[in-house]
């Protein structure tokens, strides 16, 4: 399978949890597909097809800190307010008040975010269309790398830092369940899906040789298709880097 392996690094990031929208504001450990989806259609300067579009990733940070930041909050008047505002044509009558008010950010540190891409969109990143960001839009990133590379079928695979479908839950003892963002579709609907993936940090084990307290385990019914393995990058005991493949899109958008 030949795809392109893109590399990317940013100093610090944050992945807001999008129902948390005043208060403490937490990070995601891995950005959600959908922003992955994004940050590949800033590269192309159009939305890559939701139906042929993929991903695979591993995903690394140093540490994780927390700042303050401010959030900006609008709400409208009541027709009845009397608060006058003074402009070059006169006085008008508000109608919206904004409210400023600092909030803890979690950010994520020394952030190293390796993506696997269809090779046209991973060419994109080659000459970007506009500034590189991971996260948030001040939060400046890099490319470090581009490379084409051929996964092969996962035979011995060392799979962590990355997500994996909810599917494989059956299939582990360890890593963090958590609800994510699948796809956005394109404005002005906007509309989100969501699904439950499971985020993996510590090393699992798939094929010969795994030490049964970190190997899948075999379960009925649980198809491992879309775990490939970059050849390239081996651990000392012969697994090589497994590459689970995501789609965001099984079918076409309603608004489509």
């Amino acid at each position: 399978m030949r795809v392109a392996r893109v590399v990317v690094h940013a100093d610090v990031t944050s992945f807001r949890h999008p129902f948390f929208v005043t208060g403490r504001q937490p990070t995601f450990d891995m950005p959600p597909p959908s922003t992955i989806h994004g940050h590949c259609a800033s590269a192309l300067g159009r939305w890559p097809d939701p139906l042929t579009f993929f991903f695979g990733l591993h995903f690394t940070y140093r540490s994780r800190g927390q700042d303050l930041e401010h959030q900006h909050i609008a709400q409208p008047l009541s027709p009845r307010t009397t608060t006058r505002i003074r402009t070059l044509d006169g006085d008008v009558r508000a109608t919206t008040e904004i409210t400023i008010q600092p909030v803890p950010r979690e950010f994520l540190f020394d952030v190293n975010m390796t993506l696997y891409l269809p090779t046209a969109v991973g060419a994109a990143f080659r000459s970007p269309t506009y500034t590189v960001i991971l996260g948030r839009s001040q939060d400046l990133a890099e490319v470090v790398s581009i490379d084409e590379i051929d996964l092969e079928r996962a035979g011995r695979a060392r799979v962590e830092h990355t997500l994996l479908p909810w599917s494989v839950r059956p299939c582990l003892h360890f890593g963090s369940t958590l609800l994510l963002t699948k796809y956005i579709s394109e404005p002005p609907e906007r509309r989100a899906t969501f699904e439950r993936y499971v985020v993996l940090h510590e090393p699992a084990f798939y094929g010969e040789g795994a030490d049964p307290n970190r190997a899948f385990l075999q379960v009925e019914g649980v198809s491992f298709d879309d775990l490939w393995v970059d050849p390239t990058i081996v651990d000392d005991d012969g697994f090589a880097r497994g590459v689970w493949i995501h789609r965001i899109a099984d079918e076409a958008p309603a608004d489509a």
